[in-house]
C-alpha cells in the first residue's frame, strides 16, 4: 500500500500533469491498464514530480488473509503518513463495505491514541482524485521492485520509503 505526501501548493500541478497523462477517454491512469512504455513514461514523470512516497509492504504466506495484510499496512501507513505533518489523507475507496472497515481501522487507531483526531481521513474514487493515480504507480513499482524487476522502482528510490512489516 501507498501513500504519495504532495505539498498543497503543488496539487494543482500535479493534478494537471498527472490528468494530462491519460490516454483518451480513460479516466484515469492505471498501472496494470498500461503498456511497459507507458508505465516507464509514467515513472520517469513521477520523478520529475515534487512528491514523496511511503509504502508498506507486508509479506505473508496463505494463512494470512488478503484484507488482515491490508489492514496491517493501512495502519502503519497512516501513523507514517501523519509522523510527515501532513493534515489530510486521501484514501482510494473500493466499495462502501470495504471502505466501512477501513473506517472502523481508523477509529481504532484514534480510540488508541495511535493517531490524532485532527488528521483528515476521507475516501474518494480514483478517477476524481488524479493524486491517488501517483500511489498507484508508485505501489506498483515498489512491487515490481521486490519481485525483482527494478527499474521503475530505481527511477523513484530517491523519493520514496519502502517498509516492510512483519
Amino acid at each position: 500500500m501507498a501513500a504519495v505526501i504532495v505539498d498543497s501548493a503543488d496539487h494543482a500541478n500535479i493534478r494537471a500533469d498527472l490528468e494530462s497523462l491519460r490516454l483518451g477517454k480513460s479516466p484515469r491512469l492505471h498501472w496494470r491498464d498500461e503498456s511497459p512504455a507507458r508505465q516507464l513514461m509514467i515513472t520517469q514523470r513521477l520523478a520529475t514530480m515534487p512528491i514523496r512516497g511511503i509504502v508498506t509492504v507486508y509479506l505473508h504466506g496463505k494463512e494470512v488473509r488478503t484484507e488482515r495484510a491490508r489492514r496491517r499496512c493501512l495502519e502503519r501507513l497512516l501513523m507514517e503518513v501523519e509522523q510527515t505533518g501532513v493534515s489530510k489523507v486521501v484514501i482510494e475507496s473500493r466499495s462502501p463495505e470495504q471502505d466501512h472497515l477501513d473506517r472502523g481501522l481508523l477509529t481504532g487507531l484514534r480510540m488508541a491514541s495511535m493517531l490524532p483526531k485532527s488528521l483528515t481521513v476521507t475516501w474518494q474514487p480514483s478517477v476524481s482524485e488524479p493524486l491517488l493515480w501517483a500511489a498507484d504507480a508508485v505501489v506498483s513499482a515498489t512491487t515490481w521492485w521486490l519481485d525483482d524487476r527494478a527499474h521503475h522502482y530505481n527511477l523513484l528510490v530517491e523519493q520514496v520509503r519502502a517498509i516492510s512489516l512483519e
